[in-house]
């Protein structure tokens, strides 16, 4: 059975956010005692300890960044490679769908907003294409934004840009044009902008009506908690667009990921928005319909998945310390 990502109901009044933080922990308890993580433990020669959740969390992460930490700071697609056994790929992959690493669909027939969250560059092009698949499935979307930053195009980036009809040299040119290929211009974009001491630190946001009365749109390219050290991560963009974009009515929000981000995107979404802005929040992964491209398909081989098992580990460890933090939910946990 596969476990469903974390998500949050609403609510700024001191019972819903308790039900709702109690209802967050259990699911994450569920997700780390689970018998396809356990099973994944094993493949690589560790045995899944009796802990309490925050304990179980602090050792998951340590096992992780032993035997699934590919990256080291990289971005994804200049990862090493992973030697793994047939054994290990095998259950990775099975795995990772149990796990919550698989194309979803919402909850609810209406959302204010759907945050688009940024990515490669394939993801300048499939995410949209969910969001408009959504719509046509009678989904109400007011709005729909890109979040990202000012990231460059990498490694292999800058030729798959060109291959799916791409100009531009980073990520936000591939939002902007992905959003704009799926639903089209009204009107000339309104342009807000902010610069910065270091580059890393500049931000940008883009908004225009889409064609023939579809939603409105938007492209966040947000600056980084932490200029001097890196670009701005996922929960920095939730956290810009919470505090600088959003608002006032836009209350119900749906975050389009990627189906392997899914569990981590979730985990920093409800801290951000649903936890830190009292908002609700949902996530889930783009459909395989929206995602095929054809020959210039992401494929996500079982390294990825694992990677990805380790930033949802990462990701719901900060939840649960973000819940222990939050004073008028601590009851819950």
């Amino acid at each position: 059975m596969a476990l469903d990502a974390p998500r949050w109901v609403g609510g700024s009044d001191a019972e819903s956010r308790l039900v709702a933080a109690a209802a967050t922990l259990r699911g994450i308890e569920a997700w780390a005692t689970s018998p396809a993580l356990a099973r994944l433990v094993q493949s690589f020669g560790g045995e899944l300890p009796s802990l309490p959740l925050r304990g179980l969390l602090a050792w998951l992460d340590d096992f992780s960044e032993r035997h699934w930490d590919f990256r080291k700071g990289r971005e994804r697609n200049l990862a090493s490679d992973a030697v793994l056994t047939p054994q290990q790929r095998d259950r990775a992959l099975h795995s990772a769908l149990e796990l919550g690493l698989r194309p979803s669909l919402p909850r609810s027939d209406h959302y204010d907003v759907a945050l688009l969250t940024g990515g490669m560059v394939r993801a300048g092009v499939v995410k949209p294409r969910y969001a408009a698949e959504l719509r046509a499935r009678g989904v109400d979307i007011d709005s729909v934004v890109f979040l990202g930053a000012f990231r460059p195009f990498a490694g292999d980036e800058s030729a798959t840009a060109l291959a799916l009809g791409i100009s531009g040299t980073d990520e936000v040119d591939a939002m902007e044009q992905g959003l704009v290929r799926q639903f089209g211009r009204a009107d000339k974009a309104i342009v807000r902008e902010g610069s910065s001491a270091h580059p890393l630190g500049r931000w940008r946001h883009s908004t225009w009506q889409g064609a023939g009365g579809g939603p409105r749109l938007g492209v966040v390219a947000a600056p980084s908690s932490e200029p001097l050290a890196r670009r701005a991560n996922t929960v920095d963009t939730f956290e810009f667009w919470a505090e600088r974009i959003r608002q006032p009515h836009e209350t119900s929000v749906l975050v389009i990921t990627t189906p392997i981000y899914v569990p981590y995107q979730a985990a920093c979404a409800v801290q951000v928005l649903g936890l830190g802005h009292n908002l609700a929040v949902e996530t889930v992964g783009v459909s395989n319909t929206a995602a095929d491209l054809g020959e210039l398909s992401q494929r996500f081989e079982p390294q990825h998945h694992l990677q990805e098992i380790r930033s949802a580990i990462r990701g719901y460890r900060a939840l649960v310390a973000s819940v222990d933090a939050s004073a008028d939910v601590r009851g819950s946990a």
